[in-house]
Order: structure tokens, then C-alpha cells, then sequence
């Protein structure tokens, strides 16, 4: 036969605010881990994607654009680069590249069209394509680092 003990709850619920203290940090870091993975991410596609967009002015590779929840995060520059314009927010939901010409989804979707100073058709999609095991590893990363402090393996 059991006997029943009275634990005052004083006693069995000591630290409980603290844990519950500790996940919520975590949550927050977890939440924070992964807009700036999602940022990292959107850089990657958006830098990689620049270089393969076709050039002729530069304007269309200038034009590719990053947002986070739908606020302007980093711009192209015409002769090549993205630039960040601000911090990343404490949380994002998603994400977008884009690019910002009056051709840029005819120069996309043509496959026919002749690119002879460099570049490509599917210029976006095909970063997507190539890549998606390593823009995956770009989110996850970010929330590694945030929650862990790093140790994830490149």
C-alpha cells in the first residue's frame, strides 16, 4: 500500500519560474534565429541571382530587391552587389526577392533569348533550384546560432 506525501507547493514548484523563464528566452532567440536565417538566406538568392541575371545595362541585376515581411531589407546596386539597408527584425514571417525592371520577367521566362554578354533566362528560379539544400542550411543556421551561440557545422 502507497502512503501519501504532502509536498508543500513551495517546494515542488521552486525553479519553475525560472524555467519557464529560460524557454521563453529561448523561444525569442529561436524566433530571432530565424528572421536573421531567413535574411542570410534572401542575401544568398539575391547575390547569387544577380550574377546570373543577363547584363546589358546592368539595370536589371541593379534593380533585384530583398524584402521582410514586406519592408525593404537590402537593394541592388547597378555595377554588381546587394546592399543591406537596415538591421534584421527581431521576427519575419517571409521573404521575397525580386527584381524591379519593366523586362525582368520577360528576360526570366524567354529561354530563347540570345544573352551574349553574360547571363541567363530562369536566373532567379534557377538559384532556387541549384541551391536549395544550402538556402536551407542558411535558415537553420541562423537559428543555430541564435539559440546555441554556433557550433553548427559549414
Amino acid at each position: 500500500m502507497g502512503k501519501r506525501i504532502d509536498i508543500p507547493p513551495e517546494e515542488y514548484l521552486r525553479g519553475l519560474d525560472d524555467v519557464v523563464e529560460q524557454l521563453q528566452a529561448c523561444v525569442d532567440n529561436m524566433e530571432h534565429g530565424s528572421a536573421k536565417g531567413l535574411a542570410d538566406a534572401l542575401m544568398y538568392v539575391a547575390e547569387e541571382s544577380q550574377q546570373r541575371a543577363p547584363i546589358d545595362t546592368g539595370d536589371l541585376r541593379g534593380s533585384v530587391r530583398v524584402e521582410l515581411d514586406g519592408q525593404a531589407y537590402a537593394e541592388g546596386e547597378k555595377g554588381g552587389g546587394v546592399n543591406v539597408l537596415g538591421t534584421v527584425p527581431e521576427t519575419a514571417e517571409k521573404g521575397s526577392v525580386s527584381f524591379n525592371t519593366p523586362y525582368a520577367a520577360d528576360q526570366h521566362e524567354q529561354i530563347y533569348y540570345d544573352h551574349p554578354r553574360e547571363g541567363r533566362s530562369k536566373y532567379l528560379e534557377s538559384v532556387l533550384v541549384d541551391e536549395s539544400e544550402r538556402i536551407l542550411q542558411a535558415i537553420a543556421g541562423g537559428i543555430i546560432e541564435e539559440v546555441f551561440g554556433g557550433g553548427a557545422d559549414d
